[in-house]
C-alpha cells in the first residue's frame, strides 16, 4: 500500500510515518502543490493531508484537485481543527477526518475502511 502524507510540518509527517512504515510505502509532501504532482506520479492508495499549511494553499484545494484528477482519490483529513469544522471536508469528498492529535488505532480504522 502506497500513502501519500502532506503535511507543512515535519514533526506531523514523522509521527505519521512511524505509525504506517511498517505496512506502506509512505511518500510525503510538505505543501499542497508538491503532494499534486506526486499523486500523478506515483498514485497512491490514500492521501492524509493537512488542511492549513504555510504558502496560502491549504487542504480544501488539494481535495478538490485530486477529485478532479480522480473521482476515486481516497482521501483522509487528519487536522486540528474542531470536528464541526472538518465536516465541510467530507462534503468536499474527503473519505475521513481525523483530530489531532493522531490517534494510531483510529488512523489505521480510517486507512482499513478505505482500502
Amino acid at each position: 500500500m502506497k500513502v501519500l502524507i502532506v503535511d507543512d510540518e515535519l514533526f506531523a509527517r514523522r509521527t505519521l510515518e512511524r505509525i504506517l512504515s511498517d505496512d506502506a510505502e509512505i511518500i510525503e509532501a510538505k505543501d499542497c502543490y508538491d503532494a499534486y504532482t506526486m499523486y500523478e506520479v506515483f498514485h497512491p492508495d490514500v492521501v492524509i493531508t493537512d488542511i492549513m499549511m504555510k504558502g496560502g494553499i491549504g487542504g480544501d484545494w488539494l481535495i478538490d484537485k485530486l477529485l478532479q484528477l480522480d473521482e476515486h482519490a481516497k482521501i483522509i483529513v487528519c487536522s486540528g481543527r474542531q470536528k464541526t469544522d472538518l465536516l465541510k471536508y467530507k462534503l468536499m469528498g474527503a473519505k475521513y477526518c481525523i483530530q489531532k492529535p493522531i490517534k494510531y488505532q483510529e488512523l489505521w480504522d480510517c486507512i482499513d475502511a478505505v482500502i
